[in-house]
């Protein structure tokens, strides 16, 4: 995804091309719910049903219903993997390399909240040899399968916007039967269940077709899966075939209207927007089923004056305004921030139910306990 989060500059996540949506909620923040021991929780917060603005004088909604939590990820009541049901509905996560050591998130991880787990992102070289900054990667994968849980590897991120050539020198029709052969052999050796291409902006090209249908063929050979994550912005370059090749879609429905790059605070990420976006790709011939709806993790702040909006993970806005963070606007003398409330996000994940799921960027932003986004995602399949 336009990840800065958890691209080359392993900082930030965003659907559009300039500035990423996360990247100052990035390698600093406190790890979320799915991640055992993470960040802090914050207050318990207030779950207003409209997710409206509140201003600071105002009063917080009514307190949001959620499981309580034990001190392990998520709420869950046991250690490592957590005993929960599993998802009923698709649920994607994207988990990016500084969010800690696999083998000790391999652990630490409530597999119970999630049905895939995308590790981003993996390297490539100039020979086309595909790795993962992470040695235990195949350890993460069997704790996973152990779970229920599956384990994707992104490819990509926001570095293809600007610098697309160690990766589109590998995908050209000279070089990519080797390429797609040295992927597929590294899923089968680190026990992946599948490749998520994330290429973005100029990282679609005229290669993108030929590519994602070749590797699509070597890994539903050796019954793997591939995915991708797309947003609109850049959508008009991908053809309907190679829509087509992707067992489901991560649709990127968040830094819509730019808020990291914009001056006037904007709301990056509102349901109807993010259901347009969505559709755009049903438009385009996606069948509903495979389209993942997109929720962010995160969101942003302004303060009077400043020339674009901060990024800030949900656990930070939790801890800093408390039961305003039940709103996805809150109004803070010259503090102006707009999110996605626990609220807004169980509306999301009641929408999703009508396609192919729902996706968070990214699993280490999100609060604990009760206060967590994915476990109320979870709640709200129940």
């Amino acid at each position: 995804m336009f990840c800065v989060l958890c691209g080359a500059a392993a900082l930030g996540c965003s659907s559009m091309g300039s500035d990423p949506g996360s990247e100052a909620a990035g390698a600093g923040a406190s790890a979320g719910a799915v991640l055992a021991g993470g960040g802090s929780g914050g207050a318990a917060v207030a779950g207003s049903a409209s997710g409206g603005t509140l201003n600071m004088a105002g009063a917080a909604g009514a307190p949001a219903a959620g499981a309580a939590g034990s001190g392990v990820a998520g709420g869950a009541s046991a250690g490592a993997g957590g005993t929960g049901s599993r998802p009923n509905l698709r649920t994607v996560g994207y988990l990016p390399s500084y969010r800690g050591m696999l083998s000790q998130l391999a652990t630490s991880t409530d597999f119970s909240l999630v049905s895939y787990v995308n590790v981003c992102f993996g390297a490539v070289d100039a020979s086309g040899n595909v790795s993962y900054s992470d040695p235990d990667l195949a350890t993460f994968s069997k704790a996973a399968h152990a779970h229920g849980a599956k384990v994707c590897m992104a490819l990509g991120g926001a570095s293809t916007i600007s610098d697309f050539s160690v990766i589109g020198a590998q995908i050209t029709a000279a070089n990519r039967t080797a390429f797609v052969q040295k992927i597929t052999a590294y899923a089968l050796s680190t026990g992946l269940d599948c490749i998520d291409i994330d290429f973005e902006g100029n990282g679609v090209n005229a290669d993108y077709e030929g590519f994602v249908t070749a590797l699509g063929a070597s890994l539903h050979a050796q019954h793997l899966e591939m995915t991708a994550a797309m947003a609109s912005w850049f959508g008009d370059k991908i053809t309907a075939n190679a829509i087509h090749a992707f067992d489901f879609v991560n649709v990127m429905a968040y830094d819509l209207h730019d808020p990291g790059d914009s001056a006037t605070p904007v709301q990056g990420s509102s349901l109807a927007d993010a259901t347009t976006e969505l559709q755009y790709f049903v438009g385009r011939g996606l069948a509903q089923e495979k389209a993942v709806f997109g929720v962010p993790f995160y969101g942003y702040r302004w303060k009077t004056g400043a020339a674009k909006g901060e990024a800030v993970t949900y656990a930070e806005l939790l801890s800093t305004y408390g039961a305003a963070a039940a709103n996805d606007m809150i109004v803070q003398g010259d503090t102006t921030v707009y999110l996605n409330s626990k609220a807004t996000i169980v509306a999301k994940t009641q929408l999703a139910k009508q396609y192919g799921g729902i996706m968070s960027w990214e699993l280490g932003q999100d609060a604990t306990g009760s206060s967590s986004l994915l476990r109320a995602i979870h709640d709200a399949q129940l």
